[in-house]
């Protein structure tokens, strides 16, 4: 049996979240670190967002290979499903409107979570969870940043536990987005769809319903995938000829310390991902 690790694992880190979504860090002080650490390819996954991309464009950044990317989210039923996809074409117009419009959907979100906490007497200002985002998507953990300066919680992690899980009372669906209908449009927009942390799910059944939709990678290697589950996940990108990529899911530290580069993949894969963008029929 071939083990499920990548030679030199420490090549790429193919899932990577700036500032530009829900992570810590601004774009560039992503490319600097991973310079610093010695990763020589990289993809700024951020959710639903491109920006960051935009902001590296006329960045010199030769000793880290860019890869664009951004990581999309749909739903089946009440389970997010998360599709990376990468090489996508982030100036395509009809890309940017559906981002655009999932932007539109966030802050209709979150003032909906705002108000549900408000009817218990948790009172968040919004204007402050916008500026904790900035020019950022906003999501759950803005809100959790200002539910910790509110004083409600200690941590984030207790806020997403007390208040923003998905069976909390306080919770709000993101915009419905059908997976299959997802894959097909990214294909559209030139990416190569890959399935996000897919042990997180843990439903083979939903993996392969992906692949039979038309993912054509998985996402092997992440810090939530023991080491019996990278093995399985290996073995069935192995056995149907999928791409295989890895990634940290790096947020900065809101979460624990720095992580980019401990989870990743190597130069075989970012290879594979490269050979199959210049040889595939929508790129």
């Amino acid at each position: 049996m071939t083990p499920a690790f990548p030679q030199n694992q420490n090549y790429a880190d193919l899932h990577i979240h700036s500032s530009c979504s829900d992570g810590l860090l601004l774009p560039l002080e992503v490319v600097q670190y991973c310079g610093e650490i010695g990763l020589k390819a990289i993809a700024i996954t951020d959710h639903d967002s491109v920006m960051a991309i935009e902001e590296l464009k006329d960045v010199d950044h030769k000793e880290v290979e860019l890869i664009p990317a951004v990581e999309m989210s749909s739903n089946v039923g009440e389970l997010d499903v998360h599709i990376l996809a990468y090489y996508i074409d982030h100036d395509n117009g009809a890309l940017l409107d559906f981002l655009a419009k999932l932007r539109e959907h966030r802050i209709k979100r979150a003032k909906k979570i705002i108000e549900k906490l408000s009817h218990d007497g948790i009172k968040v200002d919004f204007d402050r969870m916008r500026a904790i985002a900035k020019n950022s998507a906003l999501g759950r953990p803005h809100i959790a940043e200002a539910l910790r300066e509110h004083g409600y919680v200690q941590t984030i992690r207790e806020a997403f536990v007390r208040f923003l899980s998905y069976h909390s009372p306080y919770y709000e669906p993101k915009m419905s987005v059908d997976p299959r209908q997802l894959v097909e449009r990214i294909k559209e927009w030139n990416g190569i769809p890959v399935i996000a942390h897919p042990g997180i799910y843990d439903d083979t059944d939903l993996i392969k319903s992906l692949v039979d939709d038309g993912a054509v990678g998985i996402e092997v290697w992440h810090p939530e995938h023991s080491t019996a589950c990278q093995q399985e996940l290996y073995e069935m990108a192995s056995s149907k000829g999928l791409l295989m990529t890895g990634g940290s899911d790096c947020h900065g530290h809101r979460r624990s310390s720095l992580q980019i580069g401990k989870c990743g993949c190597g130069k075989e894969e970012v290879q594979r991902l490269k050979d199959y963008k210049n040889h595939c029929p929508h790129g």
